[in-house]
This record gives structure tokens, sequence and C-alpha cells, in this order.
């Protein structure tokens, strides 16, 4: 007779028919059965009650549950740690070699992952302060008050080191997993980018030699803030407001008095990895293609946004 799994069904079968009062032959003709299993699994109900399969024991683990939460441990230490950096750990302190796929699958048991940490400003509690404070001063603003604003600002982008990512590890229900960033500091160098942003749609960009300072500021201000205001009717009921950050240039003694000379109001608050960049020119043919991608829906949803990014803010302080 061929040999062939047994399903569970057909061990529970087995059993009914054998406590029916059928004979163990008579159950091995029936079911197509060698009598040597129908005597296995009548045995094994009688001893154990059962027919479940047991579970396999399978190939012993290297690491102790201990040594797993000692792993563990570190990383909550350090999430930065990458996996390497864990695999040598635990050859230094258990003398036990494992490979990257089984460290991950420790993590993965105690529901850690990892992530890109995300790149965010480097600001003091003074500055925090401020933010918060404006954030409660426009919480009740509306989608209409955000549209007479022309959000300003401007980045440096460098042909080297775009890809400096941090990669961190947390457990997936840390609520403040997120908050987890890398932090980024404003500097010169490389190609300084200009420009704005209005709900009627983009502003041109506009490329300035290393860093920015008055002088420099001044003058785009001077070429490209009448454009800005023609995208608005003449009959605006409110006052159109210029954003800007507190960056040196936008608050320096000389910046203040050109907009006092214009009669300007200040509004202050506190993807190009997919290209091949080898030189400056191709540095701003990538910004100049990623900032012409941008639609008008996008922007439209930038603005839509505002009052939840503040609710955001003040949530998290």
């Amino acid at each position: 007779m061929e040999r062939k799994a047994v399903d569970i069904t057909t061990k529970r079968t087995i059993i009914l028919l054998r406590a029916s009062g059928m004979s163990q032959h008579d159950i091995s003709r029936k079911l197509n059965i060698s009598r040597n299993c129908i005597y296995q699994n009548i045995n094994k109900f009688n001893k154990l009650h059962t027919v479940a399969t047991k579970s396999g024991t399978g190939r012993r683990s290297k690491l102790t549950d201990r040594q797993k939460r000692a792993i563990k441990l570190q990383q909550v230490r350090d999430d930065t740690l990458s996996l390497n950096d864990l695999i040598r750990y635990v050859q230094t302190s258990f003398n036990i070699t494992v490979s990257r796929r089984t460290v991950s699958r420790i993590l993965n048991e105690f529901d850690m992952f990892s992530y890109v940490a995300s790149r965010k400003p480097r600001i003091n509690h003074r500055q925090r302060y401020s933010r918060l404070q404006w954030c409660y001063q426009h919480s009740n603003w509306a989608e209409n008050d955000w549209s007479n604003v022309i959000f300003t600002d401007e980045s440096n982008f460098e042909i080297l080191n775009r890809k400096n990512r941090i990669y961190i590890r947390r457990f997936r229900n840390d609520l403040k997993r997120f908050e987890r960033s890398q932090p980024r500091v404003h500097k010169g160098g490389g190609d300084g980018i200009w420009s704005y942003l209005t709900c009627h749609g983009l502003g041109p960009i506009v490329f300035y030699d290393g860093s920015l300072n008055s002088d420099k500021y001044i003058d785009i201000l001077d070429q490209h803030s009448p454009t800005a205001y023609e995208k608005f009717l003449p009959q605006s009921p409110r006052k159109i407001l210029l954003q800007q950050d507190n960056a040196r240039p936008h608050v320096s003694i000389k910046t203040r008095k050109y907009f006092k000379k214009k009669r300007l109001i200040p509004f202050h608050d506190d993807k190009l990895l997919k290209y091949n960049i080898n030189n400056t020119e191709q540095l701003k043919t990538a910004l100049k293609m990623a900032w012409m991608e941008i639609s008008h829906d996008a922007i439209q949803k930038l603005f839509e946004s505002m009052s939840k990014r503040i609710r955001q803010v003040i949530k998290r302080r």
C-alpha cells in the first residue's frame, strides 16, 4: 500500500470509527490507510488524548532568550546601531558568530523596525518656544487667510554628500518614533536657490553663489517680489504678507530698513537622488526640473494643510 501523509481530518475520522466499534482492519480497508498508521493514531490518542501533530523540535537556537534581550537592549540604547554593529557586539560579548539575518529576525520578534530618519533644522529652546507661540497666534487661520501669504525660502544644494542618510530602528508601536530626526544645519557651499510659492502657483527659481547675505537677499527681493505681488488681484480685500524665516539675512538691520522703505510686510515663522549629478550645471538642471514637477494640486494641498501642520506643532511642542 502506498504511503501518504494523513491530515488531521482523517485522524479524527479514525478515532470516531474506532469509537463506534469498527475494527482496525475494517478502518484500514475503508479509508485505504495502512493498519500500522491506524494503530499508531489510535495508540497516540489513548496516551495523549489528541491527534494533533506535535511541533518539531527543529534546530536549537544559538542564542538564549536572555542574550536576545541583550541585543534588543543594545538597539534601544542606541537606535542608530546597524546590524553589523550588533553582530560585533554578539561576537565580543557572547563569543558567538551570527548572521545579519539572525539579528534582524531577533529584532523583528521584538517588533522593532528600521527607517530613514527625517532631516529637520536644529533649533534651540528659545526658537522652539517662539515657533510654538507663532503657531498659537495663527491656529485659527482658515484657508482664505493663508491664501494671502507669499511663502519664500532659500536652500543650498551640494554635488557631494547627497545621500548621507541615517537609519534608525525603533519599536513599531512607539508613538514618538517619528520625532527622532537627523539635525540639519544651514550652511553655505554648492548652489543656492531662492523662490516663492503662492496659492496661484510657483515663482521662478533664482540661483546665487555661496552664502546668502543681506545684499544678495535685498537684490533678489528687488527683482522678484513685484512679480509675486502681481499674482494677486489689485482689489484683494486683505493685505498680502511675505513669509520668511528668521535667517540672519532676513532679519538684519539692513533688510529691515529695506522692508520699511518698500512698505513690505514680512511674515516670520520659526527629490534629487534620482538624478545623475556630477557638476554644477547638472545640479542646476536637476533643481529646475524638480521645481517644475511640482503641480498646482500639490501647492493647493500645502495651503490646505497649514492648519493641520500648526496643530501638529502645538501637539508635539
